[in-house]
């Protein structure tokens, strides 16, 4: 039976909050606010500089009261931004200040969501009538295996190479860093066959990779895999902040420190600048060329399409269709079609046996990987062995059953 209760005026009266407040209310991660918050600002600032008066916030309360009393004239604003901004994406791409055009819907969320989160509506179906064709041909590539272990060779800092190993075996995005606690990352068990994320009083089991969650409290959440190459120097690192902090880390702990005394996190932007001087440092990349904006391999991204690849190669022991919608998940999308979420459930656990099958091709370190495809050898091995062992067995029992057989009609005959 439902409760009965009724709603009152007061219960429908909505607080009145500043516009930026309630801007940012919708944003979840410190990264994308900071992103959205930089780019609005460059809109009311500079671009409306002779449109808008005062300072950033007071700036933002006029343009929604603008908004919402002109929607024609907002409109326009926003229309003759874009036209400015779509001047740029037919520039050469060799100038400074050519934008590719896969780029410029980004530049306007941050308006449409101001306007969104206060109630306001514009006639937005116009605006994009007027963005520019997408005609974005850089494709790039991802790291290869040796361009990683070189990364790892000019590295000094333990926690930098941690962040290279889970990144190329786990194939997360450079955000998923961002506010990252020591529970998120745990250690998926084998026993007796069966994997497990905990083990009961007095049970024992190997370590065979790791989970490590991403984007927590948020609708992005997901778990990805990690090898238990990653998990090793994670305990390696994990000695290291001990040692640093005089404890042991708890959960709530911030996984990465940029600085121990004030416990500051490492952010996304942070971990990005480690790997391109890193990647300077070895001599893996160089200054742009004239006429290129792009780097062949993407700075942190290059991880995960080297994820994507070697996990793409990798024979997979279930049906094709299926294999495909675990490797989605596992990096962090739907599956191949949204409905997947809806209609292909799985547990982090069923995703172990497929992932352990890609990780020795995920991992660096030529001991390690040498070291898992033994393991998987012998195993075959073991199994095949059984296998034999319970074909021996029902041979056996065949030919004992046909002795019984022609007992028994030797028997009716006398």
């Amino acid at each position: 039976m439902n409760p009965k209760f009724k709603l009152t005026a007061q219960d429908i009266t909505i607080k009145q909050e500043n516009v930026l407040e309630l801007f940012y209310s919708g944003i979840k991660s410190q990264s994308t606010k900071e992103t959205l918050q930089r780019l609005l600002r460059y809109f009311l600032v500079d671009v409306c500089a002779d449109l808008l008066q005062g300072d950033f916030e007071e700036r933002a309360e006029q343009f929604v009261t603008l908004a919402s009393r002109d929607q024609t004239k907002a409109t326009n604003i926003i229309i003759a931004y874009v036209k400015k901004l779509r001047e740029r994406t037919s520039l050469d791409k060799s100038d400074p200040y050519y934008m590719n055009p896969s780029y410029l819907p980004n530049k306007i969320k941050p308006i449409k969501k101001l306007l969104t989160m206060n109630d306001v509506g514009l006639a937005w179906k116009r605006v994009y009538t007027f963005y520019p064709e997408k005609n974005n041909t850089h494709q790039g590539r991802g790291y290869t295996k040796k361009e990683i272990k070189k990364l790892l060779e000019y590295s000094t800092r333990i926690d930098t190479e941690f962040i290279i190993l889970a990144s190329s075996s786990g194939g997360m995005r450079l955000g998923a860093w961002n506010d990252q606690r020591w529970e998120n990352v745990f250690p998926i068990y084998e026993v007796d066959g069966k994997y497990k994320i905990e083990l009961k009083d007095g049970e024992k089991g190997n370590v065979v990779c790791a989970g490590m969650i991403i984007y927590k409290k948020t609708p992005e959440q997901y778990t990805a895999l990690i090898s238990i190459e990653a998990w090793e120097k994670l305990q390696e690192y994990k000695k290291v902040w001990t040692k640093k902090m005089s404890r042991v880390p708890t959960g709530s702990d911030h996984l990465l420190l940029n600085r121990v005394s004030s416990q500051k996190p490492v952010g996304s932007k942070t971990i990005k600048k480690r790997i391109s001087d890193l990647l300077l440092t070895s001599g893996l990349r160089g200054p742009l060329t004239e006429g290129k904006r792009r780097h062949e391999v993407p700075t942190t991204h290059g991880f995960r399409r080297y994820w994507d690849k070697v996990m793409m190669q990798t024979e997979s022991t279930k049906g094709t269709l299926s294999a495909l919608v675990i490797k989605e998940r596992l990096l962090g999308h739907y599956g191949l079609v949204k409905t997947d979420k809806n209609y292909f459930w799985t547990d982090i656990l069923e995703h172990v046996p497929e992932y352990l099958e890609a990780m020795p091709e995920l991992m660096i370190n030529e001991e390690y990987r040498l070291s898992e495809k033994l393991k998987k050898k012998t195993m075959e091995g073991f199994i095949l062995e059984n296998e034999l062992k319970k074909k021996d067995m029902l041979l056996q029992r065949m030919a004992e059953l046909e002795a019984k057989v022609s007992r028994m009609q030797n028997y009716k005959i006398k």
